[in-house]
């Protein structure tokens, strides 16, 4: 029951910050997902030794999570802007 009251008692703030947080996450792994495939045609034999030694997942989770964490502290900073944390 408070999974369906919570969207109604979040703030235009919160609301705002988490869509702002969405946004930038979504067009951030899409431009990962662009940078991934131009390198694998790029750098053909740097793919293939990466993806034989397991480094390319390395690397796709690594930039990945800055991708996440870019994304929250922008909503982060949106939510604080619009007084999304007062108590």
């Amino acid at each position: 029951m408070t999974t369906f009251l919570l969207p109604l008692a979040m703030t235009d703030g919160a609301r705002i910050g988490i869509a702002v947080g969405v946004l930038v996450f979504v067009l951030l792994f899409i431009k990962l997902i662009i940078g991934f495939i131009k390198f694998c045609f790029r750098h053909p034999i740097i793919f293939i030794l990466l993806l034989l030694c397991g480094g390319l997942g390395f690397a796709f989770n690594f930039l990945l999570a800055g991708v996440l964490i870019l994304a929250v502290l922008a909503g982060g900073v949106v939510m604080f802007i619009f007084n999304g944390f007062d108590l």
